[in-house]
């Protein structure tokens, strides 16, 4: 499988054409798009690029889904709205991820997003069947806040056919990234109120990136720390703070000095460097769970034990009225 931020994926000629040339080469059973999940292709000129000879043809496919279904790949969407899961619906996806506001990571804002079960729970009405009764028998995944079998249970309770798991992942054995952020995950033995979904880090990233995060995607679910204690709740003033400038200073504190000519390049703002010194650690509302670093096949194995105990359990915990009227 091969995950796509589409955002910055299709945001020019290039971009789809690049898309289509790896397509075309790699054929990858599944593609996951994100970010948004649906991007419409502008009918352009094909574009030739200077390594191949491969041409976008634009009149194959009108959306990233349908590039997709060209070269017999399945497309996996997360969304994080019923709008959105409605738009892939309709586009012809063949499986939706609904990634709530509980989950780590990059993801729609408060405002505008829902959480996993409210969320995953419409997206399994919509997919089963709509209000126009039709039927679209494709799988419906949970995604935000799960990291073992009771998040597991609760999905396949609402009509979920699964789930996706992104903190809970990244903290094993296998994953790619820093050690020690891993670690602070599996450290971290905090509740959900010490993970936040905020826009503090995107805002000062995206006041130096060449690839921004756009609404409604700009907000990311993080581990709370000195920056997001600062600043969250004050984006109109962080705002403001990223458009001051301040003198670079030295390792003493010292401000540095130069010739009149190099003060643009002597210059940077303050918020900024607090940013590249602070440690953002992606995390979902479920970190607290996470108490070790295993490998995935031991996570996966663990977290299905643990659902099928609690669903084994269920019928237990059902009082059934006999109709025993004596």
């Amino acid at each position: 499988m091969v995950g796509f931020i589409c955002h910055s994926t299709f945001n020019s000629e290039e971009g789809w054409n690049r898309v289509e040339n790896f397509m075309k080469r790699y054929k990858p059973q599944v593609v996951q798009y994100f970010s948004p999940a649906l991007v419409a292709k502008k009918q352009t000129t094909p574009l030739t690029t200077t390594t191949t000879t491969t041409t976008v043809d634009d009149a194959s496919f009108n959306n990233n889904i349908e590039l997709a279904h060209k070269y017999g790949c399945k497309v996996m969407a997360q969304v994080g709205t019923e709008e959105e899961a409605r738009k892939v619906l309709d586009a012809g996806t063949d499986c939706i991820i609904a990634q709530g506001t509980e989950a780590g990571g990059h993801g729609c804002r408060y405002d505008v997003g829902s959480g996993t079960l409210a969320l995953a729970s419409r997206i399994v009405t919509l997919v089963r069947g709509n209000t126009e009764g039709k039927k679209k028998n494709i799988p419906v995944l949970a995604a935000g806040g799960i990291v073992n079998g009771r998040g597991l249970a609760a999905a396949l309770a609402l009509g979920c056919d699964g789930i996706v798991l992104g903190t809970r992942l990244w903290a094993s054995s296998e994953a790619k990234g820093a050690e020690w952020k891993k670690q602070k995950l599996a450290d971290a033995n905090v509740g959900p109120d010490q993970v936040i979904r905020t826009t503090v880090m995107d805002k000062v990233q995206n006041s130096f990136s060449k690839t921004p995060w756009p609404e409604p995607f700009d907000s990311s679910g993080v581990l709370r720390n000195e920056m997001t204690d600062m600043w969250h709740g004050r984006e109109k003033e962080l705002d403001q703070a990223l458009q001051c400038k301040t003198r670079k200073r030295n390792k003493t504190g010292v401000e540095e000095k130069g010739d009149e000519d190099n003060d643009e390049k002597e210059e940077e703002n303050e918020v900024v460097v607090q940013f590249k010194n602070e440690s953002f650690i992606y995390a979902g509302k479920g970190v607290g769970d996470i108490s070790s670093i295993t490998s995935a096949h031991d996570i996966i194995q663990q977290i299905e034990k643990e659902a099928f105990d609690i669903i084994q359990s269920l019928p237990q915990m059902v009082l059934v009225d006999k109709g025993d009227n004596s």
